[in-house]
């Protein structure tokens, strides 16, 4: 290409009946087009507070009571925030009630005085509210699995979102030993030489 060439073409039919017309493009606009796709993938993550927004939702309220529940239900010291806000926006979507339904279980928990999931698990507030076991599991396995809704095999289509991959809690327990699926620790071919600490296992 001549250094002389500043422009790209492309042809654009306006209409049926119409002749192509040649639509012309510069670089600029085109550095520029790619600028706005790339900030737009930068922002991409704030979509669940914009979606709580949408839902009426208080954004302090729901997603830190959300944020306890599932460090309780978990026994976890800390989880990544911006996953909590991923999970709840999803399951709110699928489910406008879900908000309220995490309050006034959290609420029933403190107010029960039950300080462990063990305890929690035992109790008639569990055992005896299939609502209440269908809340915990939707936020158990969300965490886990790292998506929302249930998938159905053989089906292009279902309710699925997914929430995250690496974060998924599920990998944690063997992250030490195992590598997440699709994920290398190594250069190509690393998996030829046993590991170090082969002897020790």
């Amino acid at each position: 290409m001549q250094r002389s060439t500043r422009r790209l073409t492309c042809c654009i039919n306006l209409a049926p009946s119409a002749d192509k017309e040649v639509a012309v493009i510069s670089r600029r606009q085109l550095f520029y087009s790619g600028a706005a796709l790339t900030g737009a993938g930068l922002f991409a993550p704030l979509w669940p507070g914009r979606l709580l927004a949408a839902e009426g939702l208080s954004a302090q309220q729901d997603v830190a009571t959300f944020q306890q529940f599932s460090l309780f239900l978990t026994e976890r010291e800390n989880l990544d925030p911006e996953l909590s806000l991923r999970i709840l926006a999803q399951c709110t979507e699928a489910d406008p009630g879900f908000p309220e339904q995490v309050r006034s279980l959290w609420h029933s928990v403190q107010q029960q005085g039950l300080s462990s999931v063990s305890q929690f698990s035992a109790s008639p507030l569990y055992q005896d509210d299939k609502r209440t076991q269908t809340v915990v599991q939707k936020i158990v396995s969300a965490w886990y699995l790292g998506y929302t809704g249930t998938p159905v095999s053989l089906r292009a289509v279902d309710d699925t979102r997914l929430v995250s991959f690496t974060g998924a809690l599920a990998y944690s327990p063997t992250l030490d030993a195992t590598v997440i699926p699709t994920y290398s620790r190594g250069q190509t071919n690393y998996w030829s030489r046993p590991p170090n600490s082969l002897a020790s296992d």
